[in-house]
């Protein structure tokens, strides 16, 4: 049996899936999502399921969003990833986030391991208070700053990684954003944070690299710490990539702990 595109009616049953992955915010962003591109929806035998889309705007990169399956099922929605990404133009075919050792289904398909990532979480309280860096001062993110955050996103991070405008502007409606900027309004380092029942999510944190070592990391993660404690959440996560030893450093620093369980994307090309 081979995966096809859901109907209306399978799409809204797959939404408290997707509710409890946290990938959509309202049950009509999947409709809507959906009615887009029906083909990114992918349903297979009795309601197992697989979520698709681009991962990066700027990149030809289909990444399997999510796969709600049986785990002899997950090569066959990894290769109908590869069939759907022939069709539509894309490139390369990307796994979900996981346990590496969770991720034999996707090798089966042909994919390879990329990008190692640690995982990280602690309390909130645990996030240390830290005075503005000299000249420094925080603010909330406006549309309007999404090209100025795209900018910097793209010095902050390789061309897998990094935001374009358009995503960033569906980040700032979805997320709390707050933005480090100098006196001349020169925009130098961003958070981009959730809090939702009880637990919190740190989904950005950068820097300029010409502003590094002076305490912008260290101001920006000191501010969104407070706000987990406004908000009362009990658990922090966020990951960071594992060759990536001045983020982890931030994070240690600040109390966070990582988990000695890695976590890697896989990945192969169409």
């Amino acid at each position: 049996m081979k995966p096809r595109p859901a109907t209306e009616r399978e799409c809204d049953q797959l939404w408290a899936a997707v509710s409890a992955e946290r990938l959509m915010d309202t049950p009509e962003d999947l409709r809507e999502y959906w009615a887009a591109g029906t083909w990114r929806v992918r349903i297979m035998g009795h309601g197992e399921a697989a979520l698709l889309g681009a991962w990066r705007q700027h990149l030809d990169v289909l990444a399997i969003r999510g796969v709600w399956a049986a785990s002899r099922h997950v090569p066959v929605f990894a290769q109908d990833a590869v069939d759907v990404a022939r069709v539509h133009g894309f490139g390369r075919v990307l796994s979900p986030l996981l346990p590496v050792g969770l991720l034999h289904g996707y090798h089966e398909a042909g994919m390879s391991d990329v990008c190692r990532i640690v995982a990280i979480q602690g309390v909130p309280e645990s996030i240390k208070r830290v005075a503005s860096p000299p000249g420094v001062a925080l603010r909330e993110a406006h549309v309007r700053d999404r090209a100025a955050m795209a900018a910097l996103d793209a010095e902050c991070f390789d061309d897998f990684w990094h935001y374009g405008a358009e995503e960033l502007a569906t980040m700032l409606v979805r997320e709390r954003c707050v933005l480090a900027e100098t006196t001349e309004g020169e925009i130098i380092g961003y958070t981009l944070a959730t809090a939702i029942r009880g637990s919190a999510v740190l989904s950005r944190l950068c820097t300029a690299p010409r502003q590094r070592r002076k305490g912008v990391g260290a101001f920006l993660l000191s501010d969104v710490g407070s706000w987990f404690r406004e908000r009362r959440v009990s658990t922090v996560a966020l990951c960071t990539q594992e060759e990536n030893m001045a983020s982890r450093a931030l994070y240690a620093s600040a109390g966070l702990v990582e988990i000695d369980e890695r976590y890697a994307f896989a990945m192969r090309d169409v």
